[in-house]
This record gives C-alpha cells, structure tokens and sequence, in this order.
C-alpha cells in the first residue's frame, strides 16, 4: 500500500477518490431512474448519470492520470439504493427512498470537495480548484433539486 506524505499526493487522492465516485455513479444512476415512478425523478437521475460522466471527465483533464481504486462510500450508498429497488414497494415510497440514497451520496461528495478544495488552495493549484469547486456547486444545485422533489412526493 503506498503511503501518503504529502499535501500534494493527499490531494490527488481526494481527486482520485471523487473520480471514482463519478465514473460509479454515471455507471449505475440509470437503473436507479428506471426504478423511478415519478417522471421527474426519473429524469432528474438520468441527467445526473450523464452529469458525473461530465464531471469526472473534467476531474480526468485537471489531474492527470487518476487510478481507479473503488470509492467506498458511493459503491455503499448505491448499493443501499439498488436493494431499496428490490425491498421497497413501488411508487411514492420507493421514490423517496431513492431520494434519500442519492442525497446521501450527494453530501459525502460535497464534504469530500471541500477536503479536495482546501488542498487545491493550499498548493495554489488553481485548475484543480476551479473544477472542484464546480462540481461542488453543481452537487448543491442537484442536492437542492431532490430535496424539492421530496418536499412534493412525501
């Protein structure tokens, strides 16, 4: 296992661990929307799909070669999400379980951006900055977005 040491190879990781992430989620939000009822909902996690493809691609041209170890954290709340598809009764209910997963996986990426964001300043990197900082504001917006949804499905 390779040690960190270094601000520099800490913040790599954190780029390579939000990368990841993205690839699992644009991978795996599209048999999340077909489980959706609610069109809106549906629709939301397809864009979202294509929108961490969008997102790691811009990780991928900011930080070089990034590795691919698995992310823990989103495999596990996707995982949570996949066996609500098979546990949960259809409709409403199963919506705002689906919700509630996403949104999770939703804020452990905008924690983990500002783990990334505060290395990025530290080291005066500002094109990992710069792409970092926007795929938190595009988290929130999204994080925003479910939670409406919610409101209106509860």
């Amino acid at each position: 296992m390779t040690s960190i040491a270094s601000r520099a190879s800490l913040l790599h990781t954190a780029v390579e661990d939000l990368y990841a992430g993205k690839l699992d989620a644009a991978a795996r939000l599209p048999r999340l929307a077909e489980a959706a009822a609610a069109s809106a909902l549906a629709a939301l996690l397809r864009d979202e799909a294509d929108h961490a493809a969008e997102q790691a691609r811009r990780l991928a041209e900011v930080a070089g070669e990034l590795g691919r170890p698995k992310n823990l954290w989103m495999a596990g709340v996707l995982d949570d999400a996949e066996r609500d598809t098979r546990q949960t009764q259809s409709g409403a209910l199963l919506d705002i379980a689906l919700i509630g997963a996403v949104r999770k996986a939703k804020a452990a990426e905008i924690v983990s951006s500002e783990t990334a964001i505060a290395l990025a300043r530290r080291l005066d990197d500002p094109t990992i900055l710069a792409a970092v900082e926007r795929n938190r504001a595009e988290e929130i917006a999204t994080d925003r977005a479910l939670k409406a949804l919610l409101d209106d499905l509860a």
